[in-house]
């Protein structure tokens, strides 16, 4: 597994929603999550910039979210959520969202193999979806020391 370490910062002006995540389910979580902010941006009419991100805080807590233009419209009806890494490892991903969990096992063992310290947080950020899911893009960002 290759991954790169950057060594410059990185920012994400999220605006989504957070929660808890349940039996160590990150997928079932994180759609619970997906699901509850869809609609608070039907409901409010809001537009958002169409990439997702989910960020992973620690084993037991998420967040959803997206970026959008118009921050203070979203504000009114989503969690602000600013991520910014200093500097971070970074892996592009493509295949089926459900090896995602393995890829990220794989980082860890590779981090740790560099001698670099996680700190998170952990993105990921999805690109366009295709109905081909081999052909599905994420980006995983993961905050070092």
């Amino acid at each position: 597994m290759s991954i790169e370490i950057i060594e410059e910062s990185i920012a994400f002006n999220l605006y989504g929603v957070s929660g808890p995540v349940e039996n160590f389910d990150y997928a079932g979580s994180g759609m619970k999550l997906m699901e509850a902010m869809n609609g608070r941006i039907q409901l409010a009419g809001l537009e958002g910039k169409g990439t997702m991100f989910w960020v992973y805080d620690s084993t037991e807590q998420m967040f959803t979210g997206h970026e959008f233009a118009d921050g203070e419209a979203a504000a009114s009806v989503l969690e602000h959520r600013p991520v910014a890494m200093r500097r971070y490892a970074y892996q592009k991903y493509i295949g089926p969202y459900s090896g995602l969990g393995d890829v990220h096992r794989g980082l860890e063992t590779v981090i740790k193999s560099l001698g670099q310290n996680e700190i998170g947080p952990r993105v990921e950020k999805y690109g366009d979806w295709t109905e081909d899911e081999s052909q599905l893009v994420t980006e995983i960002f993961i905050g070092l020391e």
